[in-house]
């Protein structure tokens, strides 16, 4: 009995570093016009950089990623050494935001919850091919 208990706890501690996958959060954009709806939607403050970390991820590899200041407030950003957007494809087809906006509508570090839209286009390191565009981004999602 002992051990299962154990189990159950270090199961739950294991989770809830992982970042919070509620049902309430939503994550979807248009990758070069195709619908994103993500199945999986989690968020996190990661422990090396203290940055708030978003994933919107369809569980075939293909996910966007944003991430961002852990403190970040209401307001219009674009992307930078502080900000940053990220589309993969695969784990060798991805993309970094070179252009675009983020919208912060709220942003709650009490109840940790952050809602928004976004937007971004992006080419491959190396290649002058496969250039990307995230349009008509949104998420809500608690961390």
């Amino acid at each position: 009995m002992l051990t299962l208990c154990m189990g159950i706890t270090l199961t739950s501690c294991q989770n809830s570093k992982a970042g919070n996958t509620s049902t309430n959060n939503s994550f979807s954009a248009a990758v070069n016009g195709k619908d994103f709806n993500a199945k999986f939607v989690t968020g996190q403050i990661t422990a090396i950089t203290n940055t708030l970390l978003l994933t919107g991820s369809m569980g075939d590899g293909e996910d966007i990623q944003l991430f961002l200041p852990q403190d970040i407030g209401a307001g219009t950003y674009s992307y930078d050494m502080g900000i940053q957007g990220k589309y993969q494809k695969t784990d060798e087809d991805f993309v970094f935001a070179n252009s675009g906006q983020l919208v912060i509508e709220t942003h709650d570090t009490e109840n940790k919850h952050i809602k928004g839209s976004f937007n971004f286009t992006g080419k491959p390191m190396g290649t002058d091919t496969a250039n990307y565009t995230i349009e008509n981004g949104s998420f809500f999602v608690h961390y």
